[in-house]
């Protein structure tokens, strides 16, 4: 089943550069010299072994003493076809590029330094008549030994830096999990609060998960004691080519990106120069609630990266029909992950009622205020209860500044108009907040949460004043939006690799 294997992105062709897993330019440097330097050795092998030749022959029939020939080394051809081949590797599927790196640098460096010695013999043979490889002159070791120290200290120097900056200096990406292992594997995006609230509310059962995840998941479970088995099972993981037959990922991927039924209806909305509706997105809910129940999967577990981009083939639609689907609301959720479960079971049914009750338990006042400021102000009709939801929307907040408790206070809240005076006054709050801090938050963890709040509030602000016809602070608000959005860029360019 390599072909269907080779559907998923990592498994794709080196060159397609519309892959969005990895970057091949390296490779490309390397294959393009590797063609090079093989060609340059076999055209000075051939011209070498015409000049033996000739030699040879004269000194045949001068009957003169034959002369070996060593200036080249054996050539070692399983080395050869085994870089060959991890090359080839490579190219048919990405995810070979570093195997082939370490298998054919050394290659390429053998055979630079066979040319060298050729290179060199030659001059020799057209000067001195002497088919040797000559001695390296004194002032060119000296050259070569001063380069090469260097180099060894002016990138030793400049990675060493970048190393610093990126995974030693204070990490944007999350206040908590920001050690250099973490930095390295990106492991602050896995799904650690989810599992303390998978773990503490004792959760069985079939799940569905995001393959790439299900080894993490299965991981922070708790196993049973005498058979090792965890109690929440999941659907995939990422030894998918490996533990799982195709039929398992065929299954999986069938229900993640909708079948026909998603793609039917985004086809058509698309047709029409539009999104899908919340009546059509119902249809998708409807169909995915299907397709789970017959499944008994009863709780879903998805990252950010399915549901916030809706270019993550037909699986962001999915979730978004699971959102839009009365019988599967949300019971936890940050910025890096979501869960819903079916009410319809008794442990769904159980975990929601428990978010009004206090019953279902959550990793932190984070995360529990956060979950009942969503609830109360979507559920609840009444306007105590709904500044009861805001209020919890800025607990949150203030436990940890960052995206997922900005949106409830201005898209959620923002909604009720008793609710907007203070909506607009904790915004304006914060974007002066982040006036007078903006130098300092860059030297703690988490600061790239903090201004992204910043820049949904500075789009707040704006839009509001922009309504009002008030023109000077539209001005203001733009400006420092702007200022968020440049300290974003400059945070993704540079923390990487």
């Amino acid at each position: 089943h390599a072909a269907r294997w080779r559907e998923i992105h990592e498994w794709q062709s080196a060159f397609d550069w519309g892959n969005p897993v990895g970057t091949a330019v390296p490779f490309l440097v390397m294959f393009i010299l590797a063609w090079l330097i093989l060609a340059t050795w076999l055209i000075l092998l051939l011209i070498t072994s015409l000049i033996t030749s000739t030699i040879s022959s004269q000194l045949s029939k001068r009957k003169a003493k034959h002369t070996k020939f060593n200036i080249w080394p054996k050539v070692d051809l399983p080395l050869i076809l085994i870089g060959a081949l991890t090359i080839y590797m490579a190219i048919r599927s990405r995810r070979f590029i570093p195997i082939a790196a370490i298998a054919g640098c050394p290659i390429i460096a053998l055979l630079i330094d066979q040319i060298i010695r050729v290179i060199s013999t030659l001059i020799n043979y057209s000067r001195e008549k002497r088919f040797v490889v000559p001695e390296m002159p004194y002032f060119l070791r000296i050259y070569f030994m001063i380069a090469g120290a260097v180099a060894v200290l002016f990138f030793g120097a400049w990675w060493g830096m970048k190393f610093k900056r990126i995974y030693l200096n204070p990490w944007p990406n999350d206040p908590k999990y920001s050690s250099v292992f973490m930095r390295m594997t990106a492991s602050d995006a896995k799904p650690f609060y989810a599992m303390k609230f998978i773990r503490d509310n004792e959760l069985s059962g079939k799940m569905l998960n995001y393959w790439t995840e299900g080894g993490f998941i299965a991981w922070g479970e708790d196993p049973n004691e005498d058979d090792g088995q965890i109690p929440l099972k999941l659907f995939m993981d990422g030894r998918a080519q490996a533990a799982y037959n195709r039929d398992a990922f065929d299954l999986w991927s069938k229900i993640m990106s909708g079948d026909w039924v998603t793609f039917d209806i985004i086809q058509r909305a698309k047709a029409r120069g539009r999104k899908p509706t919340t009546a059509e997105y119902r249809e998708i809910g409807k169909w995915m609630d299907q397709q789970l129940t017959k499944q008994n999967v009863w709780l879903v577990l998805m990252p950010s990266a399915v549901y916030n981009d809706p270019e993550e083939n037909n699986y962001y639609h999915a979730i978004k029909g699971i959102e839009n689907d009365p019988n599967w609301p949300l019971v936890f959720y940050n910025d890096k992950q979501k869960i819903y479960v079916n009410v319809k079971t008794p442990p769904g049914r159980k975990l929601f009622e428990g978010i009004f009750t206090g019953e279902t338990s959550y990793p932190d006042d984070y995360h529990r205020n956060l979950i009942r400021a969503y609830s109360w102000l979507l559920y609840y009709g009444t306007e105590e209860k709904r500044k009861e939801g805001l209020k919890f929307a800025i607990d949150a907040f203030n436990e940890n500044p960052s995206s997922a408790p900005m949106l409830e206070i201005i898209l959620r809240a923002a909604r009720f108009n008793e609710l907007i005076p203070e909506v607009d006054q904790f915004c304006d709050d914060y974007v002066k907040r982040f006036i007078a801090e903006k130098n300092n938050w860059p030297k703690q963890d988490g600061y790239r949460n903090r201004i992204e709040a910043a820049r949904l509030a500075c789009y707040r602000m704006e839009q509001i004043n922009r309504s009002k016809g008030n023109s000077e602070l539209t001005e203001f608000y733009a400006a420092q939006y702007e200022e968020c959005v440049d300290q974003l860029i400059r945070i993704t360019r540079s923390m990487k690799w």
